[in-house]
C-alpha cells in the first residue's frame, strides 16, 4: 500500500512539473511498452507506444515529448514528424487493449473509460513487436502480445532473454542461434559477428518465438551449443 501511495505521489509530482508522467512497462514475456498518465486532464487522451524495440527508452521519451508539444499547438493530430527518429501515426486504441495495458491511467484518475492513442512508427522503423491497437485484442491475431493475459506455454524459465538484431525483429529469418547461458540465447538474422552494436536488442524469448515459431527447436539446445541454417525453409544444422 505504501509503495502504491508513493508511486501515485510521484505521478502527481511529474504531472505538476512536466504536464504528464510516463510509465515504462517491461516484462519477461511481452514486449516493452510505454504510456502517459496526465494528458487526460488537458486533452482528454493518453498516449501509448507499444513494442517498437527499434527505439531506445530515451528515444521513446523524446517521441512522446514532440507529440505532446504538437498537441499543445493543435489538439487533433493524425501524424507527427520527429526529427531524426521518423514519422509517427496516431490512432485510437480499442478499449480491450487499454484495459490490459494502461492500468495506471484507470487507477490514477479512478475512471472507467478514456481515449487512448497509439503512437506507431513508419515502415522504416517498424518492428514485428508492434500490435494494431485499433482492433479488439485477440490472441490469435496478435500472438506476440498474447502473454498479456496468458501464462508462458514454453517449458523454460520466464526470465529467459534473447540477444538478437533489428533485421530479425523486422522480419528477416533467424539463421544463427547459440545458447550461451541457461537463461540467455543469441539469435541473429545473418552472421552474428557482422551485426553492428547499434542494431543489437535484448527481448523476451516469447517475443521471438511468437514472431518465428520455426526456431522452437532451439529450446532443446544445451548451454554452449548452437544451430545454423541457410534460410527459413532450410533445416537446422548443429554448429561444428
Amino acid at each position: 500500500m505504501t509503495d502504491k501511495k508513493s508511486f501515485k505521489k510521484k505521478i502527481k509530482s511529474n504531472i505538476e512539473e512536466f504536464g504528464y508522467h510516463v510509465t515504462l512497462v517491461t516484462s519477461s514475456t511481452e514486449p516493452r511498452y510505454a504510456y502517459t498518465i496526465g494528458l487526460y486532464q488537458k486533452f482528454g487522451l493518453e498516449l501509448v507506444f507499444a513494442g517498437g524495440i527499434f527505439y531506445m527508452k530515451n528515444q521513446v521519451l523524446s517521441i512522446f515529448k514532440v507529440i505532446i508539444d504538437e498537441l499543445n499547438k493543435e489538439k487533433e493530430l493524425s501524424k507527427v514528424d520527429v526529427q531524426g527518429l521518423g514519422t509517427f501515426t496516431l490512432s485510437k486504441v480499442d478499449k480491450s487493449w487499454s484495459e490490459l495495458m494502461l492500468l495506471g491511467v484507470y487507477d490514477f484518475f479512478d475512471i472507467d473509460e478514456f481515449k487512448a492513442i497509439q503512437v506507431c512508427p513508419d515502415k522504416d522503423h517498424f518492428t514485428l513487436d508492434i500490435p494494431d491497437l485499433s482492433k479488439k485484442f485477440e490472441q490469435s491475431t496478435e500472438p506476440v502480445w498474447k502473454w498479456l493475459n496468458n501464462d508462458l506455454e514454453y517449458p523454460v524459465s520466464q526470465d529467459l532473454t534473447v540477444v538478437t538484431n533489428l533485421d530479425a525483429l523486422q522480419g528477416e529469418p533467424i539463421t544463427e542461434i547459440m545458447r550461451w547461458e541457461e537463461d540467455e540465447f543469441e539469435m541473429f538474422a545473418g552472421a552474428g559477428p557482422d551485426v553492428e552494436k547499434e542494431d543489437v536488442r535484448v527481448v523476451p524469448l516469447a517475443t521471438i518465438l511468437s514472431i518465428d515459431n520455426s526456431i522452437s527447436d532451439a529450446l532443446k539446445l544445451e548451454v554452449g551449443k548452437g544451430f545454423w541454417r541457410e534460410d527459413r525453409e532450410s533445416n537446422w544444422n548443429n554448429w561444428g
